[in-house]
């Protein structure tokens, strides 16, 4: 159920019909629900009823016209449970203007609800702890909201349910309005680079996966890392095209699924199943560049390779005491040691060429790291 029966009068204009960019708000919030299997679609119209219903129609949803728009936003639910009736299992129900959401983040709270062992009555998006939008309702709600008074409209009932269920999600976007053209500002802004997790949202998914602490801890030591080694680069004029934000993102997940059988591979799909595919492309690769040819340019890959190769737990190493670590850790002769030795080989590789393009060694490039523990070799 999306809720457009506003006037939308600290807007300014019909928010359904916004670009964001290339697309409508309304189509925005209608592809990503299907995107989640969520075919049925009600839109519910009030103020600008004609050219909202017009939308609506043109992308195959219903529409239920709200008479008492003015009245508020509870009307509009109302009109919107009368209009689907009570043959669903569960609905969301949608503000217009929260038109970001993930359709990873519909698919999740589904799963929740139907997995659910006590029949949760209403499932919440959260995120860093904080409830959003749209909660998911049960059918057995439905005969309460429509009794319902109206008194602090439908947060305040449903927050006398007592079997609710949270989710936890990396999905900013539940708590992304636009009642303001300041609000849509930012909307487009964070659409831009939505496919990117910030680093609250790298936490978030952290927390998710269940990635120890300590691993965190040596994630971020990389991150600082890799920030300075781009920061160098760029300060050098070198001809090196890094894209900062896909490089910290890369660098703070990298070891998600640390622990587990080729976690490299385990924490790329993971992460590619939550909409993140440029970083699921370096977590994949952050162990193993392959045999990449010594021509090869300085980007992101290489960046968070080499620091995650002198980057031992929380502590820097030089990549030569990185081997001899490895030296004792491996016995000699073995494919675990020569595969080590291949890929420390590989960052040296490209150690030396981030000191040519600089013109400085590794270790001055690091040395005003925040996080740093450098060790001499």
């Amino acid at each position: 159920m999306i809720l457009a029966a506003g006037t939308a009068g600290r807007m300014g204009e019909c928010k359904a019909l916004m670009p964001l960019p290339k697309y409508s708000v309304l189509e925005v919030i209608v592809s990503r629900m299907r995107a989640a299997e969520v075919h049925s679609v009600t839109v519910v119209t009030g103020g600008y009823e004609e050219t909202v219903r017009r939308e609506a129609l043109r992308l195959d949803c219903d529409t239920a016209f709200n008479p008492a728009y003015r009245s508020g936003m509870f009307s509009s639910v109302l009109t919107g449970i009368r209009a689907i009736g009570d043959g669903t299992d569960a609905f969301f129900v949608l503000p217009v203007d929260i038109p970001l959401i993930k359709p990873q983040t519909y698919r999740a709270m589904i799963d929740a609800f139907a997995e659910g062992h006590d029949a949760p009555e209403v499932v919440y998006p959260t995120f860093l702890g904080e409830r959003g939008h749209p909660p998911l309702i049960g059918r057995e709600m439905m005969g309460r909201i429509l009794a319902w008074g109206g008194e602090g409209g439908l947060r305040v009932l449903l927050a006398q349910s007592e079997k609710s269920l949270d989710v936890p999600t990396a999905d900013r976007a539940i708590l992304l309005d636009m009642d303001t053209q300041e609000d849509y500002r930012a909307l487009l802004n964070y659409r831009m680079g939505e496919k990117i997790p910030d680093d609250a949202e790298c936490e978030e998914l952290l927390s998710i996966a269940g990635t120890p602490q300590r691993v965190a801890r040596h994630m971020r030591v990389v991150a600082g890392c890799a920030g300075y080694l781009a920061d160098a680069l760029a300060e050098s004029g070198a001809n090196a095209k890094i894209d900062r934000r896909l490089l910290r993102s890369a660098c703070l997940l990298h070891d998600i699924a640390k622990g587990k059988k080729d976690h490299e591979a385990r924490g790329a799909e993971w992460l590619r199943k939550r909409g993140y595919p440029q970083v699921a492309g370096l977590v994949a690769s952050h162990n193993d560049l392959g045999r990449a040819p010594k021509d090869s340019p300085i980007g992101e890959a290489e960046l968070l390779y080499l620091s995650d190769k002198i980057t031992d737990g929380e502590v820097i190493l030089t990549l030569k005491n990185r081997m001899l670590r490895m030296r004792t850790r491996f016995a000699p002769g073995s494919e675990a040691l020569d595969s080590a030795e291949r890929k420390i080989k590989q960052a040296s590789d490209i150690q030396r060429k981030i000191e040519k393009m600089t013109g400085r060694k590794l270790s001055e490039l690091l040395a005003d790291a925040e996080s740093r523990s450098w060790v001499e070799g």
